[in-house]
């Protein structure tokens, strides 16, 4: 066994050595082999990276479907409307609507074709074609978008834009851009292609404040969407872009190659013929007259906040209410009129606070091209003169000046932010700087450049034109501490800037007649009734409501001073206890109030004492001690349920100090007050909401006056003839100027840190009231006669343009008397006497004794009314 296992151990035999010869290679594959292997292995990567592909676009899609909105929300979405207010003549006197603007919405449908294909060729040639979502326009965008220098572009469809400005923010990240990506198609299934470019051109926004096209369209050209020419609707189409910047009040010249860019784009994508196009290119564009300033904006707001905390915010900023007012326009013209006339001359008194601030020469002129380059390229409205500059935002010191609520733009664009990122901080700068048309009455800040003693004048650069100041309009301005000015280089020096109030319009170049002006301190109130039906007819709450929109009016409690002692006398009237000629003693007494417990000594505001007067004397006169003797008698009590029966609602004092008016009440319940007087007691709320209806038609409230008898009619037709007295005789002197009954009462407050007068005729009833809202003392010589009554007449002047001069009613329960002043006796044919007024019953008897006849009893009467002397 062992020797057969070394044989089959042993190694086969081999034959002999030969020849050496290598041993023979492979054939090599040919081509087609060898690519079909290549191919095969690409397209097994391919299906790799297409499965990989498909999963991570699987994957997104999924993670970025998350808490997507849902484009069927567009179906119902009710984009935020404005909410119009209507005055009393129909007419729109104000808006309310969110930071993004007036929005009126219409039906695109009922737009001409040509107003709808401007939008399209501005933004998507398209629209009506590919389904949401431009493949090439994206592909073509990216390429540009990686060039090197290139402006960055989008290819963002109408439908893209509706989904990013409505479903989602206008953030500027991939995965915005991806949600948007998804959102696009199921928006087009949801919505058909009309409804889409409805939610576009409603919602756009397009500068100064208006959304939607309807409201762009009465802003710049006065007419509806509807009534759009080509031009015009291409200038609209054109603006959306950058509403910001190329707006044609803000930028014309930009404005009309944005222009003839749509205009282009219309013809090429056969929108409208080539020669139509070719006629509109080279058209100028033409704004129309600029709309005018809303009225009343105090009144406004109290309607804005009244509405806001009956229906929310949401409602009166996005709802579209229809909302009805007591406001007459002109009548609210003619208050902020006279309020400001009237602030002003107080201000003028106080003298001047001197420069807004300054501005060197060197930073001014390198400002100065590029502010004269916004004026040069800015659209001119129709009816109104060349732009000057208000240089107030370049102030270096001095009082800040308020931006109005319009100058925070509520939309800003890609482009825009683009734009924006390029500007030096001068072109910011003069970007800021705020354009006003020139006109006689123009307020601007500009800078003096010029200071002439010698010719007593100074120049001041409004950068589109030059001003100057004669010496003779600025006595007025004399620095706290000093004297009038002497010379023109008391007042202002180069590089200051100063408000001037242009005075006449000169043709350029010649210079343009001005005064130096200044933004009063001071501040006021007018409130203006109709009594026949309480309709508050203007509401003035301060001097500029966008310096400060804290209505005064409605908002403050001030001390009335005087102008309540028409209540006291009231009740005094109305306890039967005094008649018109009760006399009662004006002298000097130390007296100890019950109700608080300190000793007082009041004094008249003339530091004098006349004695004996009758009360229709003492009103006339503003007696303090007499209205403190009167409300001993009656109690304070008994005046506060009479002035509460009037409508004074707030808190008032019951002491004998609410005799001289300490008490603080609104301008608007003094107002209705008096009017409660004025309609012989009869009381109703003041009505200034009348009418709320909502979008769809259906009224929400409605209001009509509720008037109810609160005062004996006679006490209050007393009331109003002592009343008369002050204004034929008395503090109130100067209404007789109107040249028809009126009645009034004058106030002036401790330490004439108040000023006031309410007055009526038989038509309007008005209270006016000055004062600083920080309750600094006024001076000495700012009185209820002096500071408000102006206001209260210059008003009262306008209201009663051609109306007829009428009487007050005189009411049931009183008695008109001839009387002799001297002895209050009835005056027979022998005495000359005067007609007065008693309640029923109340009137003398007894005739006064022929001149030059004296009992004893006269005698010691006499002797008795000089003793108190």
């Amino acid at each position: 066994m062992n020797s057969a296992r070394d044989m089959r151990s042993q190694p086969e035999s081999t034959p002999p050595a030969g020849p050496s010869t290598p041993p023979e290679r492979p054939a090599r594959p040919g081509f087609g082999p060898r690519l079909w292997r290549w191919t095969k292995r690409l397209l097994v990567l391919a299906a790799v990276g297409v499965v990989l592909l498909a999963l991570v676009i699987g994957g997104a899609y999924l993670y970025y479907s998350r808490d997507l909105p849902s484009a069927e929300a567009l179906r119902n979405y009710a984009l935020p409307q404005v909410t119009k207010v209507r005055c009393a003549d129909g007419s729109v006197c104000a808006e309310f609507f969110m930071p993004q603007g007036r929005r009126t919405v219409v039906d695109v449908t009922q737009l001409p074709p040509h107003v709808r294909d401007a939008f399209l060729a501005a933004e998507d040639a398209d629209f009506y074609k590919h389904p949401g979502l431009d493949v090439f326009g994206m592909t073509r965008a990216a390429v540009k978008n990686l060039i090197p220098g290139s402006r960055k572009s989008g290819a963002s469809t109408i439908t893209q834009q509706v989904v990013k400005n409505m479903l989602l923010t206008p953030e500027r990240s991939l995965s915005r851009k991806i949600r948007e990506w998804i959102l696009t198609p199921r928006v087009e299934e949801a919505l058909t292609k009309d409804q889409i470019l409805g939610l576009y051109i409603n919602q756009s926004y397009f500068g100064q404040g208006r959304s939607g096209i309807e409201e762009a369209a009465l802003y710049y050209f006065g007419k509806q969407a509807k009534q759009l020419s080509i031009g015009e609707a291409t200038v609209l189409g054109g603006t959306v872009q950058s509403p910001n910047r190329i707006n044609p009040e803000r930028n014309i010249v930009r404005a009309k190659q944005r222009q003839r860019y749509v205009l282009g784009q219309m013809a090429q994508h056969g929108f409208l013929p080539k020669d139509v196009v070719e006629k509109e290119l080279e058209k100028p564009i033409v704004l129309a007259p600029r709309p005018p300033p809303e009225v009343g904006p105090y009144y406004a707001e109290e309607i804005r906040r009244t509405l806001v905390a009956r229906y929310g915010d949401e409602a009166v900023l996005t709802g579209g209410l229809r909302v009805d007012i007591a406001m007459d326009p002109k009548l609210q013209v003619a208050a902020d009129e006279a309020v400001r006339k009237g602030l002003e001359a107080v201000d003028r008194r106080q003298g001047y606070r001197g420069a807004l601030g300054t501005l060197e020469p060197a930073r001014f002129e390198r400002l100065k091209p590029l502010i004269a380059r916004q004026i040069e390229e800015a659209g001119r409205r129709q009816k109104e003169g060349a732009y000057v500059a208000d240089l107030a935002s370049l102030s270096q010191s001095g009082e800040p000046t308020p931006k109005p609520a319009e100058a925070e733009e509520p939309v800003v664009t890609p482009a825009e932010e683009e734009e924006e990122a390029t500007l030096s901080a001068d072109e910011k700068l003069a970007r800021d700087v705020k354009l006003e048309p020139l006109k006689e009455g123009l307020r601007v800040t500009g800078l003096v450049t010029q200071v002439d003693d010698a010719g007593k004048r100074a120049r001041v650069d409004l950068v589109g034109r030059i001003a100057e100041i004669p010496f003779s309009t600025v006595p007025w301005a004399r620095l706290k501490g000093k004297g009038a000015p002497a010379k023109m280089s008391d007042v202002m020096k180069p590089g200051d800037l100063v408000l001037v109030r242009v005075l006449r319009v000169t043709p350029t170049p010649a210079l343009l007649e001005a005064t130096l002006d200044q933004v009063p301190l001071v501040q006021g109130g007018l409130v203006v009734i109709n009594p026949s039906n309480r309709n508050v007819v203007a509401l003035v709450g301060g001097y500029d409501f966008q310096r400060s929109s804290f209505n005064r009016a409605t908002q403050a409690r001030r001390q009335p001073g005087s102008s309540f002692k028409p209540f006291l006398y009231g009740a005094a009237l109305g306890s039967g206890r005094y008649t018109p000629i009760s006399t009662v003693n004006d002298a000097p007494e130390a007296i100890r109030d019950p109700y608080t417990g300190k000793t007082w000594k009041p004094q008249n505001y003339d530091r004098a004492f006349d004695g004996p007067m009758t009360l229709r004397e003492a009103l006339t006169k503003s007696k303090n001690t007499v209205s403190v003797r009167l409300i001993e008698a009656i109690t304070p009590a008994t005046a506060i349920d009479f002035a509460r029966r009037a409508g004074i609602r707030s808190a008032l004092p019951e002491n004998l100090t609410l005799a001289l008016g300490t008490g603080e009440v609104s301008v608007l319940e003094a107002a209705n007050a008096y009017a409660t007087l004025q309609a012989n007691g009869r009381y109703a709320e003041p009505l200034m909401l009348l009418k709320v209806t909502d979008a769809r038609g259906k009224v929400l409230e409605e209001h009509q006056p509720a008037f109810e008898e609160t005062l004996p009619p006679a006490v209050a037709y007393l009331t109003t003839s002592l009343m008369r007295s002050v204004v034929e005789e008395g503090t109130a002197k100067a209404v007789t100027e109107l040249n028809r009954p009126a009645a009034g009462k004058t106030g002036t407050a401790s330490e004439n840190r108040d000023a006031w007068f309410s007055g009526f005729t038989a038509d309007w009833v008005a209270s006016a009231w000055v004062g600083f809202d920080d309750h600094s003392p006024l001076g000495s010589s700012e009185t209820g006669g002096r500071a408000p009554l102006p206001i209260w007449l210059d008003f009262m002047r306008v209201a009663h343009q051609n109306l007829p001069s009428r009487e007050f009613e005189v009411p049931a329960g009183v008695v008109q008397v001839r009387i002799d002043p001297a002895t209050g006796l009835l005056a027979g044919n022998s005495v000359p006497g005067r007609l007065e007024s008693f309640l029923e019953g109340t009137q003398p008897t007894a005739e006064a004794p022929p001149p030059g006849h004296v009992s004893p009893s006269d005698f010691f009467l006499q002797e008795g009314s000089r003793g108190g002397l």
